[in-house]
């Protein structure tokens, strides 16, 4: 049996590797990731819009400090409440839960997810068959690329805490698209969305056994709590921000028939959006009955944002009581849940979609935003194949020289240049991007005295 306490590089280390140090290895695990540069980097990522718009909204550094609270009460939760089944489907702890939920969003990059996707096609387009996805980038992060001692890459994690990082199980799929549709879809879902790049095969089997594609209980508590926590937090912060009508929303027919039939008429086979067409009235009145708040108060006044707190509040309790530990597998992993709870959440994550991810006004900055990464992708891999140490940041030359004797001796080490083109932009912040953009494309030519890296 694959003990969760041992850790990715020094197997037989035991908690408080220093002298003194009594804390226990899961809570090892949460510092060394609230302490990472991957972490602070965080605070200027995108979370829906750009982390340059102000404390206004959430950015993904504020986010996963949302979920990883979340995360660890409903961990203490269910662990309070069904300590025999916690006990059977794994274990249950809450340190464990609560660093993979600080760890989840490492691997987004600048802009979000408008540069997953051109990361993703730059990488595929230069022969990365797994291309890119914050997912697998945030296990890369935590068992490759963070820093934190000489004599070893990664943070040097346990396996329980690895284990709970893995939202996707499984690596990217490869090969056609089966013909049946349920097969189809699924492996369609596989090349979407997975938690594991090519390149680190050998950390993933390490956390689990190959061909075990199931989410521990940790990482379903992490995921849901994700889902709860967006939900409501980035509704919250686009109401204040008059930007989502939710009282229209809620007692205006058309409008209501307006966002449904839309949202229907893009995804034709999602359950929820034909739940939501059929039930109108019953998510009207869910909504009416949560925010009701019109003409209350100012927009944007004392008592209206706290009024807003107190639903917010309302609204995440209500959502971790709706659920439970499960001894069977399913679609939320080892949890059970209340259908209708679930499709709330959904239908609030919609809304943000409509009013505010597909808003038009972001399409030009999406533009823009592609274009940024896609040139300083193809610098960066142009730089790497022609060994300009120059460009190449000090951080990547210690890992650059290793692919360079090992391409002497005959490896054919291009996936891997690739792969360091991709982690350069990845890990850096959204300031960094464009300053780096500004510049090297001779827009700015900044400073000499402008740290430069």
């Amino acid at each position: 049996m694959l003990r969760r306490e041992q850790r990715q590089h020094n197997p037989f280390a035991q908690a408080g590797e220093k002298p003194g140090d009594r804390r226990k290895s899961f809570q090892i695990d949460r510092d060394r990731i609230l302490y990472s540069s991957a972490f602070r980097r965080l605070a200027q990522v995108t979370q829906v819009v750009t982390a340059q718009e102000g404390h206004v909204f959430h950015n993904r550094l504020t986010h996963s400090l949302k979920v990883a609270q979340v995360a660890r009460r409903l961990a203490e939760k269910l662990l309070s409440e069904q300590p025999n089944i916690a006990e059977k489907v794994g274990g249950v702890d809450p340190d464990v839960v609560e660093a993979a939920a600080l760890a989840h969003d490492l691997g987004h990059p600048p802009f979000g997810h408008t540069a997953e996707e051109e990361l993703d096609d730059c990488a595929n387009s230069h022969g990365l068959t797994d291309g890119f996805e914050g997912n697998a980038q945030s296990f890369r992060i935590l068992t490759r690329l963070a820093i934190h001692r000489i004599e070893y890459y990664g943070l040097n994690l346990t396996r329980a805490t690895l284990n709970a990082v893995l939202k996707y199980p499984w690596l990217r799929a490869h090969g056609e698209m089966p013909r049946q549709s349920r097969d189809r879809q699924e492996k369609s879902k596989k090349w979407r969305k997975y938690s594991v790049y090519d390149l680190d095969r050998e950390a993933f089997y390490f956390v689990r056994s190959p061909g075990d594609e199931c989410q521990t209980v940790e990482a379903s508590i992490m995921d849901f709590a994700d889902d709860i926590t967006y939900s409501v937090h980035d509704l919250e912060d686009f109401y204040l921000a008059g930007l989502i009508p939710l009282e229209l929303l809620a007692t205006d027919r058309d409008e209501f028939a307006r966002f449904s039939s839309e949202w229907l008429r893009e995804c034709p086979e999602n359950t929820t959006a034909q739940i939501v067409q059929a039930e109108r009235h019953r998510f009207q009145n869910f909504l009416d009955a949560t925010y009701n708040l019109r003409g209350q108060y100012r927009p944007g006044s004392f008592e209206q944002k706290a009024q807003i707190k107190r639903i917010s509040s309302q609204l995440i309790q209500t959502y971790l009581h709706s659920i439970a530990l499960s001894e069977e597998y399913g679609d939320r992993g080892f949890l059970q849940y209340n259908q209708a709870k679930e499709e709330e959440l959904k239908f609030l994550q919609r809304i943000v979609w409509s009013y505010v991810i597909s808003n038009p006004r972001l399409a030009t900055q999406r533009y823009g935003q592609k274009k940024i990464i896609r040139t300083l992708f193809e610098i960066y891999l142009e730089a790497i194949e022609r060994a300009d140490l120059s460009f190449i940041p000090a951080r990547f030359v210690r890992e650059y020289q290793e692919l360079v004797e090992r391409e002497a001796k005959g490896e054919d080490v291009k996936p891997e240049k690739t792969r360091m083109a991709v982690d350069i932009i990845a890990g850096l912040s959204e300031a960094e991007a464009v300053l780096k953009y500004r510049r090297l494309t001779g827009i700015s030519q900044g400073s000499f005295l402008e740290y430069w890296e």
